[in-house]
């Protein structure tokens, strides 16, 4: 699931620099908007709904906020997601990249060659069959049949952390090997895929359809051809 985070970083907007206060943390969140098949109705820390800080980009779908948190601040983030489409959501993954600042614009030059700190992330659901093949890896990957099944249905919300929290403890021990966990004070990400219960898939602001000649390969779809798709289950 981190490897799908990598097509988050392409819709991430260039912000201008923040600095300073450690305590301060700053979330960039990739939001859907427009023709995208869900919203993210809220970004919680903890109890607590973040504000948007209003501000404009030049990438129409980010959202920032910034605020004061503890160090485990990472382990509290979670989104609220609605299902705005007309099917039924049966799989979502999301996640968020770990940095040291949210000097996006410093850092954009180099962000591909300077290894990042780590990246959170979590899924619920199950992927259809055609969506456990790896083009990156060209092979199939393990059945999620371990994992309870899931459904979102049009109209309705659920609260996703962007930690699985069996895994946090892990990730803050491999960053600690490195640096402090309180100099990780910014994170960007969002939804990285949801699969829908007819076998169509939404990445990137894209909806997909596999590819029946070549596994691992999804084909891109209008709404309109996404909308009148049959289930290929």
């Amino acid at each position: 699931m981190r490897i799908l985070l990598a097509s988050l970083l392409a819709v991430i907007a260039v912000l201008p620099t923040r600095a300073g206060d450690e305590r301060i943390k700053t979330v960039l969140i990739d939001n859907p908007r427009g023709d995208d098949p869900i919203r993210i109705v809220k970004v919680m820390q903890g109890a607590t709904a973040l504000e948007n800080d209003e501000r404009q980009y030049s990438n129409r779908y980010a959202w920032e906020s910034a605020f004061y948190a503890g160090d485990d601040w990472p382990d509290t983030l979670s989104l609220v997601i609605k299902n705005v489409s007309t099917k039924k959501i049966v799989y979502i993954s999301a996640g968020c990249y770990l940095e040291e600042t949210a000097s996006w614009q410093d850092e954009h030059s180099t962000r591909r060659s300077t290894p990042l700190p780590g990246a959170i992330g979590n899924s619920i659901g199950r992927r259809p069959e055609q969506g456990l093949y790896s083009g990156l890896l060209s092979r199939k990957l393990g059945p999620d049949t371990d994992r309870p099944p899931f459904e979102l249905a049009p109209e309705q919300e659920f609260t996703l952390p962007l930690e699985d929290p069996e895994e946090y403890l892990n990730l803050k021990s491999g960053i600690e090997e490195k640096e402090p966990i309180s100099r990780i004070t910014a994170c960007s990400g969002g939804v990285a895929q949801v699969f829908f219960d007819d076998g169509t898939q939404w990445q990137g602001h894209r909806y997909l359809r596999a590819d029946p000649d070549q596994p691992g390969h999804w084909m891109k779809m209008s709404l309109e051809e996404w909308l009148s798709a049959k289930s290929t289950k």
